[in-house]
């Protein structure tokens, strides 16, 4: 049994939070620095609020409306968007892992559990979205560039498609980094087909046209289409379509897309030593396990 108190610390500052009062009155302050969280439903919310110097407040409204986007995905085809069921990408992920220990995944989903963790394993996800409640392991609301852990606190930690995510990814691997324990693992799935390139045209034709290139390519790999059926497939396609681009991201849910070259010079940066990599071609996966 996780004892989620003894982990938890102010997600800026790292100061002794006074968790008990904000399990009591809904809401709290950090001594340290004056951060504001909350407790709701049985789950604490520690997401920061977001330091401008740090978090420039034009990328902080872009994500805002990418996360908006991918909740709408999510919920459209929860199968095909996370981690659910007997996904092969997914049980790859988990056989790469070898997990162990007390294991933390940043980017958790908003599913009762993701299906390359292990069922009854030492897990702590962390999400922006609260998600379904309960989970089916210790949960905590907040980002991943602000972890609200103690330092050398995990065995394992992933980003499990994740990473991409991120206002800045490279925070959140030294957030990472701060948290794993000597010699823990940091486990990375990844887009091996990612590339860096200017966002999509602003019109209806683009944005459709990027639905075509991209969505499609990656419903038809794996058998999605068939798996949801075209009905669902030509509705989900549909919803992406409409949402928005907004103006600075890469495309409906990212900032910008990751190169694999700079994220192993990140990992290389941080004192992270690359152990182990496995290309999954069903999913066009690339699985990266660094040591810390």
């Amino acid at each position: 049994m996780i004892e989620l108190k003894e982990l938890l610390v102010c997600a800026t500052c790292r100061a002794e939070l006074p968790l008990e009062q904000i399990e009591h009155t809904g809401i709290g302050c950090c001594p340290g620095c004056g951060q504001q969280y909350a407790y709701e439903q049985g789950v604490y919310n520690l997401s920061p609020q977001l330091p401008p110097d740090e978090m420039p407040r034009e990328k902080v409204a872009l994500w805002e409306t990418l996360q908006a986007n991918g909740l709408v995905s999510y919920t459209t085809a929860p199968e095909f968007n996370l981690s659910v069921g007997l996904r092969q990408d997914a049980l790859g992920f988990k056989s790469f892992c070898r997990l162990s220990g007390l294991i933390l995944d940043i980017g958790c989903g908003t599913q009762f559990l993701p299906s390359y963790l292990p069922e009854d394993g030492a897990v702590v996800g962390l999400d922006p979205f609260r998600g379904q409640q309960p989970r089916g392991f210790a949960f905590v609301q907040g980002l991943g560039e602000y972890l609200p852990f103690r330092d050398g606190t995990f065995d394992h930690i992933l980003f499990a498609t994740s990473l991409d995510h991120m206002i800045n990814p490279r925070r959140g691997l030294a957030e990472a980094e701060r948290c794993l324990k000597p010699k823990g693992y940091l486990n990375l799935w990844l887009d091996s087909q990612a590339e860096s390139h200017a966002g999509p045209a602003a019109s209806s034709w683009g944005r459709y046209q990027l639905v075509a290139k991209k969505g499609i390519r990656s419903l038809a790999r794996g058998g999605w289409i068939e798996k949801l059926g075209w009905w669902r497939t030509i509705s989900y396609i549909g919803a992406v379509a409409r949402m928005r681009v907004p103006e600075g991201a890469v495309d409906y849910f990212h900032l910008d897309h990751l190169m694999l070259a700079e994220v192993r010079e990140w990992l290389d940066e941080l004192g992270l030593r690359i152990v182990r990599e496995e290309v999954f071609p069903a999913s066009d996966g690339l699985f990266i396990q660094a040591q810390h």
